[in-house]
């Protein structure tokens, strides 16, 4: 894994690097998905979650934020 060694302040703030910020989309004020995988901190923009579920959202399910099966129980009870 390749990375960037990154001071955390008293607050357990981190500065994401402003190449990572760019690569990803990431602007001010952007909401982003922290999770735990194992002992990894994971961060990642939070567009690319369901915001129901958590799960991961196709580029092609970017509706509302919503994934497949989410759009799919939308569209039974309609």
């Amino acid at each position: 894994m390749n990375g960037i060694e990154k001071e955390v302040d008293n607050l357990g703030r981190v500065v994401i690097p402003m190449d990572f910020r760019k690569r990803l989309g990431i602007v001010s004020n952007s909401k982003v998905m922290v999770s735990l995988e194992g002992d990894i901190i994971v961060i990642s923009p939070s567009e690319k979650y369901c915001a129901l579920c958590g799960h991961t959202i196709d580029n092609n399910e970017g509706f509302l934020r919503l994934c497949g099966a989410y759009i799919a129980k939308i569209r039974e009870n309609l």
